[in-house]
């Protein structure tokens, strides 16, 4: 059964995995496989003596090398860049630039040798200054133009300028596709946050909570770095569209090391390296207020390149951490660690391609991956970890299972060295009062009847009362543990009970027992117990003149049914029960069986059976 548990596990996680594979491609085919763009050749140069656009586009046009898949990507900038292209498009074509966060950018159309300025935009003006309602950069190609000289300025920062030319009778469905792997991309983040809210509010486990955060943290970081979050949500705030992204990074750091802590706590009797995590998620929150009050736009070049360095540092640090965590814990709990680990794999398998894009490598997937890459990856590491979050209950409900079963274990094996310490007690007085005091009175018997020959009346009379008192003796050491059961078994002793309350003249009792085999002595004695119990209770409490005893075994399932039934005045079960029907529930719950009660003003049916997990010695 536990194995098609985890088959069914496994299988839903590798239709999952197949269905992501699946959606990663079909958006990749959708959105760079169309053919309704064009990668232009695009020439640079670093502007290091801070040329004005005539000198600019002389130097320029003297430079032999070339970006050829119209990716650029000079990495940390000290200077402005300019980059140059010729424009063989049709009329009305656009230029697209393809990052939305550099800071200045500046067109210039080339008409007559000349540049002259077209366009002007950029991260540090409000969002209307751009030319489509679209976080990118656009340009309408003017007809008057050999080429164009783009001047773009993201001194301190890093930066990459992936550049595209793209049909005006292609723009309506280029952007579509586009939005439409941005309304994907956010419809599943939105799902997992649903989701998790759902288990946060039923499962009460603040873990889903954090999880909230951290999917939310990196969905607005994804959001921000399509520039979606300029244009919907702050388009007339210059300031925040720069800080937008080290902001919520920040924070996804701060509430994946919070994750971490409490996705393993329960592993260990403390959590991990507490204090460490700790202190590293209260150094990120001072970096986080660093970013939220000051303006990193306007800072000096230096400054916001050793503030975006010492932020590169605590996240590096933080992602080593949770890999830590997870190495840490692999050994106590493999499939957990395994879910992380994995989580992080996929994040940084399409960070590494975004990393490897920025090599000048030749390839169309190279501006799918820049564009696209970390929202996937964050994706699949999102998803990853909600499945983890499910195997975690998984791997914490068998854990509680074991430590119950344990649990229950270690009581079973109490309760049958209290029993069996009882049944030995029992045991050893009965036989002393059957062997030592029955012994005695019947020698003081036999003596008082010799020496009291001359003395009839006081002979009988004595005789009488010893008598009974020998006989009283035998039934109570017949109670405690009737002498011959490891040698007789259950129905000869229920037998001979049932002889002797008949001779009570009480009530009359019935015995109708099918029992052929023999049981463990505990279970023998357990029914006797029972048995003798419940008669008792009659004699007390029913006020019964009929008593039937029926005791018979199921040899397909080893079950012995014990049904007693008289005709007395009856009781209300569980409100009226006295110490002698607890004792009885305690003792078939012991020996691992159930027990049913009918009682009314007609009389008591009890109905007991005992488990087949007390399998029977020999015929």
């Amino acid at each position: 059964m536990l194995a098609i548990k985890n088959n069914t596990k496994l299988n839903a996680v590798v239709l999952s995995l197949v269905l992501f594979s699946g959606l990663v491609y079909w958006i990749f085919t959708v959105t760079q496989t169309k053919n309704n763009f064009k990668e232009p050749v695009v020439y640079t140069l670093s502007d290091e003596k801070v040329l004005n656009p005539i000198n600019a586009y002389k130097a320029i046009l003297l430079k032999k090398d070339s970006v050829v898949n119209g990716f650029f990507n000079p990495g940390f900038s000290k200077h402005k860049w300019w980059i140059y292209l010729n424009v063989p498009s049709q009329v009305g074509d656009y230029l697209q630039i393809a990052n939305p966060h550099i800071n200045k950018i500046k067109i210039y159309t080339i008409q007559n040798e000349q540049p002259i300025l077209a366009y002007e935009s950029g991260d540090y003006f409000k969002f209307s200054k751009r030319v489509l309602t679209d976080p990118d950069f656009w340009f309408q190609i003017p007809s008057l133009t050999s080429g164009l000289l783009v001047e773009v300025d993201k001194k301190g920062e890093s930066l990459d300028l992936p550049i595209r030319l793209v049909a005006e009778r292609e723009m309506t469905q280029y952007l579509s596709d586009q939005k439409m792997a941005y309304g994907i991309f956010t419809g599943w983040m939105i799902f997992l946050i649903l989701l998790n809210l759902f288990l946060w509010a039923s499962l009460r486990d603040n873990i889903h909570f954090f999880y909230i955060l951290f999917v939310g943290s990196s969905a607005l970081w994804v959001i921000a770095n399509w520039g979606l979050g300029f244009q919907y949500f702050w388009p007339n705030y210059p300031a925040m569209a720069s800080k937008a992204r080290p902001l919520f990074s920040t924070s996804s750091f701060i509430f994946i090391l919070e994750l971490a802590r409490r996705y393993f706590a329960p592993i260990e009797k403390k959590p991990l390296y507490n204090g460490f995590t700790r202190a590293l998620q209260i150094v990120l929150l001072l970096l986080f207020f660093v970013f939220l009050i000051s303006n990193i736009a306007l800072s000096n070049e230096w400054i916001r390149y050793l503030t975006l360095s010492a932020a590169n540092i605590l996240w590096l640090l933080s992602t080593l951490t949770v890999l830590f965590l997870t190495i840490k814990s692999y050994k106590k709990a493999k499939a957990l660690s395994l879910f992380f680990l994995a989580a992080f794999i996929a994040h940084a398998l399409f960070s590494s391609l975004i990393i490897l894009s920025q090599y000048n490598v030749q390839e169309n997937w190279v501006f799918f991956i820049n564009k696209y890459g970390s929202a996937i990856g964050i994706l699949a590491n999102s998803t990853i970890l909600s499945f983890g979050l499910t195997q975690r209950y998984n791997y914490y409900k068998k854990e509680r299972e074991q430590v119950q079963q344990e649990l229950a274990k270690e009581r079973s094996l109490q309760a049958d060295r209290l029993i069996q310490a009882q049944e030995e007690e029992r045991s050893r007085l009965a036989r002393e009062l059957h062997d030592g005091l029955g012994g005695l009175l019947g020698s003081i018997r036999i003596g008082a009847f010799n020496k009291l020959k001359l003395d009839i009346a006081n002979q009988t009379w004595l005789d009488t009362q010893l008598s009974e008192a020998i006989d009283d003796l035998r039934n109570i050491a017949h109670d405690l543990m009737p002498v011959n059961l490891p040698e007789k078994g259950l129905v000869s002793i229920l037998e001979k009970t049932v002889a002797r309350w008949n001779l009570s003249n009480e009530f009359n009792t019935h015995l109708d027992c099918a029992i052929h085999n023999r049981y463990p002595l505990p279970v023998e004695a357990g029914l006797y117990r029972i048995v003798s119990e419940l008669i008792h209770n009659v004699k007390k409490h029913a006020h019964a003149t009929e008593v039937f005893i029926s005791l018979w075994e199921e040899k397909n399932t080893q079950t012995i049914t014990l049904l007693v039934e008289d005709n007395g005045t009856g009781f209300i079960s569980n409100q009226s029960e006295g110490i002698g029907l607890k004792n009885i529930r305690y003792r078939v719950e012991y020996l691992g069986g159930k027990i049913l009660i009918d009682s009314n003003t007609k009389g008591t049916s009890i109905v007991i059976e005992i488990s087949g997990s007390k399998t029977p010695l020999h015929a």
